[in-house]
């Protein structure tokens, strides 16, 4: 299950937030250029069932992802099952999703849809690790564009995402990183605001 944090943004905030978080236990700096299509049949199914594909090109290299959404986000915080496989295209990813554990007959059925493009998603991350009482966090700044059906929108978030350890450090530092800042939870995905447009 996958548990991050998202808030809206501008560069300086995020800025901001950089230098406060490089004063923590910070390491792991990284910069990845993303181009993220995702992919539903021509009448949604997959929306309507809440199912998020996406094939994303980070630094050029191809991973396919697959999400099952949870429960709408509260205060910016996101769970959801999330599976990925590094994949050349659509069709190579669904076959190799399952030994990443996601469910074998949901990835059968994904592969006999008329699959397409709906939303595309372009964006530079910048993204740290931090580490807080044996729990272990990134924070990702992105900005970019989102764009579907020739329409276009500005992107800047600030994401922090738990990778490992226990909860409870997690959801703190959260907490303080959006009471330090002020920032503003952002309930819906990436894609839920690119199908928006």
């Amino acid at each position: 299950m996958e548990q991050e944090f998202k808030w809206d943004a501008f560069a300086a905030l995020q800025d901001a937030v950089l230098l406060w978080a490089l004063d923590l236990d910070a390491t792991g700096a990284k910069l990845t250029e993303m181009d993220a299509q995702y992919f539903d049949t021509p009448d949604e199914t997959l929306a309507a069932e809440q199912i998020a594909l996406r094939l994303r090109r980070e630094n050029g290299a191809g991973v396919c992802c697959l999400k099952l959404r949870g429960a709408p986000a509260a205060d910016g915080l996101h769970r959801h099952e999330e599976y990925e496989c590094h994949a050349a295209n659509l069709e190579d990813g669904l076959a190799a999703l399952p030994a990443a554990g996601a469910p074998a007959a949901l990835c059968s059925r994904l592969r006999t849809l008329p699959l397409s493009e709906t939303c595309r998603i372009t964006f530079s991350r910048y993204a740290i690790t931090l580490r807080q009482d044996d729990s272990v966090a990134e924070l990702a700044l992105d900005r970019g564009r989102m764009s579907s059906g020739g329409r276009y929108a500005p992107l800047c978030e600030i994401e922090l995402e738990h990778k490992e350890g226990p909860e409870a450090p997690f959801l703190a530092l959260g907490q303080t990183l959006a009471a330090e800042f002020h920032l503003h939870p952002q309930s819906l995905s990436k894609l839920a605001r690119a199908r928006l447009l």
